[in-house]
């Protein structure tokens, strides 16, 4: 028969062992955010880039609708490429956002551990 010292370590050792689980749970948790929070942010400059895509072939249209006798054709163009660019902006606005705040939609400004 055990011992109360025996099943008093064991109890103990059982339950730094949750523990160390635990932690290494956390910190694997932890990881995956800042994997998100980092793709988040790739995603809001491609998104940028992409906006700023959407305005240069705005401006060209615009240009050739100077130029053309299709003006109004390409002024529609441009305006729906003005529309795309204003949108590809809102997108990587929200991507920052969401960047910046936990799961519950909190903003966080703290470092983990």
């Amino acid at each position: 028969m055990a011992s109360a010292a025996e099943v008093l370590e064991a109890e103990c050792d059982m339950h730094l062992r949750a523990a160390e689980q635990a932690v290494r749970v956390a910190r694997r948790a932890e990881g995956a955010r800042q994997q998100v929070r980092a793709a988040q942010r790739s995603a809001a400059a491609s998104m940028d880039r992409s906006a700023e895509s959407q305005d240069r072939a705005a401006w060209t249209y615009e240009q050739a609708a100077e130029h053309s006798d299709r003006g109004d054709e390409y002024r529609e163009h441009a305006a729906r490429h003005r529309q795309f660019a204003r949108e590809d902006r809102r997108m990587a606005e929200r991507l920052r956002e969401m960047a910046d705040s936990d799961s519950m939609g909190i903003t966080t400004h703290y470092a983990a551990p």
